[in-house]
């Protein structure tokens, strides 16, 4: 199984996190944000899970919006090297941009390429919390520090790869940034809020993949 160790932006620590102390302030800061939410989630809390004092956990993160980020950029970072790395295979640009939605589902594979944390667990804060690390008033300050260009180049890539498929599209930005909203949002709503989508039915990622994928081929005018 490929390992990656992804070097996320130093902005967002204020102490490196590969120490024994740092890796578990991520790893417990991860299950308990999921557990509690961002809202209810606090360093204090985290500090007595852990078992250190508060300061401590102050000496790696400034906040916990800072902590939220770390995991938004991880999940982004190892996103776009699955979806990479699951092209290699195709015969062709639509075939690449079919597997690129059916990993931006959740649809991955069994012997899954590894990082610092649990994808899958990343994958569940972002679906529930990540619209959070920057729907917030200092968001354009954020976004000058490149806090989220992981995220964007993962955009950037989908968009690339619809362009590979039709040349003359004229937003594949904005459709890009839809597919990569949708594949969270609508996974969100299926688990949640059943109301919006017939996707509750079921709650199966193999569904979701379905409705993006046929959405955009009906885009790309090759269904």
């Amino acid at each position: 199984m490929a390992h990656y160790h992804l070097d996320l932006d130093p902005s967002l620590t204020l102490r490196d996190p590969s120490s024994p102390m740092g890796r578990r302030i991520l790893q417990e800061g991860l299950d308990l944000m999921n557990e509690l939410g961002l809202e209810a989630f606090t360093f204090k809390k985290l500090a007595e899970r852990i078992g250190c004092t508060e300061v401590t956990v102050y000496h790696y993160f400034a906040n916990k919006q800072r902590l939220l980020q770390y995991y938004f950029q991880l999940y982004w970072l190892w996103l776009g090297i699955l979806g990479q790395q699951s092209g290699k295979a195709a015969k062709n640009p639509l075939d690449r941009l079919h597997g690129t939605i059916r990993v931006l589902s959740g649809l991955w594979p069994g012997e899954v390429l590894a990082t610092q944390l649990e994808p899958s667990a990343l994958r569940k804060l972002v679906i529930n919390e990540g619209s959070k690390s920057f729907m917030h008033k200092n968001v354009d300050s954020d976004n000058e520090l490149k806090l989220f260009k992981p995220y964007k180049d993962l955009c950037a890539q989908v968009a690339s790869e619809l362009k590979a498929c039709s040349p003359r599209l004229k937003s594949p930005r904005s459709f890009a940034t839809t597919l990569v909203e949708m594949a969270h949002s609508l996974e969100f709503a299926m688990l949640h809020l059943p109301a919006l989508t017939e996707l509750s039915e079921k709650k199966d990622r193999k569904q979701l993949a379905g409705f993006l994928t046929d959405m955009t081929d009906r885009y790309l005018g090759v269904s």
